[in-house]
């Protein structure tokens, strides 16, 4: 689902309002989200999920065609863990 299909699904459940003010509180949610994350937060909504900021570590491996040592700097990566209401309606 893209943001403006977002748009487009809360502009027809309410109407009354403009739809330049549903991309407004759509933009504030993920910029919230957004500077929540880079502070280091943890975001969760109940029944959805959470996400977090997870620390790889850095690693050498070896180039298997050149066979040199290569260093893998660490990193950070957002993982989303889905929530129980959210795994019961999706099915097994």
């Amino acid at each position: 689902m893209l943001k403006r299909n977002l748009v487009a699904q809360l502009e027809q459940r309410f109407p009354q309002h403009f739809k330049r003010d549903l991309e407004t509180v759509v933009d504030l949610v993920f910029d919230v989200m957004t500077s929540a994350l880079r502070e280091g937060r943890r975001i969760e909504i109940r029944g959805f999920g959470s996400f977090a900021i997870h620390r790889q570590k850095g690693r050498r491996f070896v180039n298997p065609k050149t066979g040199t040592y290569t260093i893998c700097p660490s990193s950070q990566r957002i993982v989303f863990k889905a929530g129980k209401d959210l795994k019961t309606d999706l099915g097994p």
